[in-house]
């Protein structure tokens, strides 16, 4: 059987946040669960016990995300992560739009379109350059599948890990 740490994600856990910031190192330290099946997981890989229905039909309460520190956000089931903001609790989200600018599979990502504009007094008359950094404009586009209208942007500097679904777990197929 394979065993997977399993973290809580109820509070701030600095502890936690640096541990999975840091791509994780010493497993050893999380409780664990054991899975029943015969299935296999990629390298480092941590689960969470979904504990509301924010994220169902998908992940139901009891069910446990399993997410790769390692793998590439190509890889991610449903474009669903388990995602780090600086001076907020981890979250499980599905994502609309990354415009982080971060290498995915590989490759570059090519300039994106700005989300927003600014207007600013600062602009120079003939000039061609904006006074506005790039990176004010990059965020990542996060929603719930329980609330279908919501949206919620993070800018990309307060982002600290962004970790693919790679397998549901359903509370049959593993034990703790």
């Amino acid at each position: 059987m394979v065993s997977i740490p399993l973290l809580p994600f109820s509070s701030l856990l600095s502890e936690e946040t640096g541990f999975l910031r840091s791509g994780g190192q010493d497993w050893d330290r999380f409780p664990k669960i054991q899975v029943t099946l015969d299935l296999e997981f990629p390298p480092e890989c941590y689960g969470v016990r979904v504990a509301d229905e924010t994220m169902s039909p998908v992940l139901q309460p009891g069910m446990v995300g399993v997410f790769s520190v390692r793998e590439k956000h190509e890889s991610a089931l449903m474009a669903i992560f388990s995602i780090g903001i600086q001076e907020e609790p981890p979250r499980i989200r599905k994502v609309l739009k990354n415009e982080t600018g971060q290498e995915t599979g590989g490759s570059k990502k090519t300039v994106a379109r700005k989300s927003f504009m600014t207007p600013t007094p600062l602009h120079i008359p003939g000039s061609r350059v904006s006074p506005i950094a790039d990176s004010t404009h990059r965020m990542i586009y996060l929603k719930t599948f329980a609330d279908s209208e919501a949206v919620t942007l993070v800018p990309a500097d307060k982002l600290l890990w962004m970790h693919p679904l790679v397998r549901v777990l359903k509370s049959e197929e593993y034990r703790t």
